[in-house]
């Protein structure tokens, strides 16, 4: 251990500082190493988070297509009411609460896929999609 790493004595009432701490650095040779493997962790980590958002970009269609769907369950589940042999044994009421988790679902993935946008990056999809 070098004389520049030992803690330094503070005065009582005071807070460390971090940059200080912080500025204590190993010499280049040694540090280099951790260097390259901190900006290559780094570099996967964006790479891996940029892939991941442009693959859930392109599976957002497939969200407005349970609304649709959820949209068509409930006339389904007035049907099964009316005909309960029609749906092999389910009741009517499962199909209006699978509209509901369709839709919940839909809503759910664009508002995580909207929390995992990395900083800077906008959806690569929307251009085909129509703009309101």
């Amino acid at each position: 251990m070098t004389t520049d790493q030992f803690p330094l004595p503070r005065e009582t009432g005071t807070t460390p500082d971090v940059r200080l701490a912080a500025s204590r650095k190993l010499p280049l040779p040694l540090a280099l190493p951790f260097i390259v493997l901190e900006h290559i962790g780094r570099g996967a980590f964006y790479c891996v988070w940029y892939l991941a958002f442009y693959v859930l970009c392109m599976f957002r269609p497939f969200t407005g297509l349970m609304v649709l769907a959820a949209i068509v369950m409930v006339p389904l589940s007035l049907v099964v009411h009316a005909h309960p042999e029609a749906a092999n044994g389910m009741p009517f009421w499962f199909f209006g609460l699978m509209a509901i988790g369709l839709v919940a679902l839909a809503l759910a993935y664009a508002v995580f896929v909207d929390w995992l946008t990395p900083p800077g990056a906008t959806d690569p999809f929307k251009r085909y999609r129509k703009h309101h």
